[in-house]
């Protein structure tokens, strides 16, 4: 089991240092060296290449990715939610335009109206 983890971490080096001379760097190769000097530099006279290779391949294991991280942010859901509100405007407006035209227009302006006052609320409070 043991050797199977050090193949992995040599074809991690060969990729990533492959990937550096091609003119790109992919990322991992430097996430291990600061995990690697993290630990070295905590406690250098106990230091154990095989834990430490266990530590890291359960460090790993337990991040989520960067994709799942980066969806995870408050500005992502934001920037969904205003696409879906675009987008069901979008298809919703002028469906309801064409069956009341003087009620879709009414209701309009009074959503407009209410976002208008809801943001000058909004920044009456926080100042």
């Amino acid at each position: 089991m043991k050797g199977r983890r050090m193949e992995d971490l040599a074809w991690l080096v060969r990729d990533s240092a492959s990937a550096w001379l091609r003119g790109y760097g992919d990322g991992r190769f430097a996430g291990y060296e600061s995990f690697y000097r993290e630990a070295r530099n905590v406690a250098p006279e106990s230091f154990d290449l095989e834990r430490l290779n266990e530590d890291y391949s359960a460090w790993v294991r337990e991040r989520p990715s960067r994709f799942v991280s980066a969806l995870n942010r408050p500005i992502v859901a934001r920037a969904l939610i205003a696409f879906l509100t675009v987008w069901i405007g979008a298809q919703t407006v002028p469906h309801a335009a064409g069956y009341a035209p003087k009620t879709t227009a009414g209701l309009l302006v009074a959503v407009f109206v209410g976002l208008r006052i809801f943001h000058r609320q909004r920044r009456k409070g926080q100042i």
